[in-house]
């Protein structure tokens, strides 16, 4: 498989926010604002696609800043800039998802007692949840893949990085990338109705749990 190829934009940009980063995190503050600045669209798109509610990806955005801002000293240069703030990104989307699904099924538990009081509101939090992604198919699909599932098939096939920089970003080894890429399409595929050829039915067991190592 080839791998996609980075652009000269998003090389520079790279490049950019590691001076950048390496400037606010020995003291010049000016340097925060321009990490905004630079950063501020490309954490909104991946946390709008993993979260798929824009409120709850402003939100993502301001706490990943929030983390920037006070944890920078944790970023060792192990890993590149971009990579560590994808990483603080992710998870904290992530995390917030996870949030949600206990709400709904909190929020399914009332209707079940109460059905009559609680059936608006749990229809309300599915509809606001997932208005977006039902416009397509395959939107839909990727939205009802577990966690970090969605979050692999994100990086790799929106934002377009490599299997390396996602084991990088995700904190797990390249060979789970890969295993957590196939069973995503293999679960995309069921979704979709597509048959699976014989000897594809078997998942990659354990498989979020070592790609959700933080």
């Amino acid at each position: 498989m080839v791998e996609p190829a980075q652009t000269p934009q998003a090389a520079h940009a790279d490049d950019l926010g590691t001076r950048l980063a390496r400037e606010f995190r020995d003291g010049r503050e000016e340097a925060f604002p321009e990490l905004v600045e630079l950063f501020r669209e490309r954490l909104f798109r991946l946390a709008y696609r993993l979260t798929g509610s824009t409120e709850d990806a402003f939100d993502v955005v301001q706490d990943t800043f929030l983390r920037i801002y006070r944890d920078i000293g944790a970023w060792n240069e192990r890993s590149a800039f971009y990579s560590w703030v994808y990483r603080v990104a992710s998870n904290l989307a992530i995390d917030r998802l996870r949030r949600r699904k206990k709400e709904r099924a909190l929020a399914a538990g009332l209707a079940r007692e109460r059905p009559g009081e609680a059936r608006d509101a749990v229809e309300e939090i599915a509809e606001a949840s997932h208005l977006e992604h039902e416009l397509a198919r395959l939107a839909a699909a990727v939205g009802r893949l577990p966690e970090g599932q969605r979050a692999v098939v994100t990086l790799r096939h929106y934002e377009g990085l490599s299997l390396k920089e996602i084991a990088e970003i995700r904190g797990c080894a390249l060979g789970t990338v890969k295993s957590t890429l196939h069973q995503a399409f293999r679960s995309i595929q069921r979704a979709l109705g597509v048959p699976l050829r014989k000897g594809e039915r078997a998942g990659a067991k354990g498989v979020e749990r070592e790609c959700d190592e933080r």
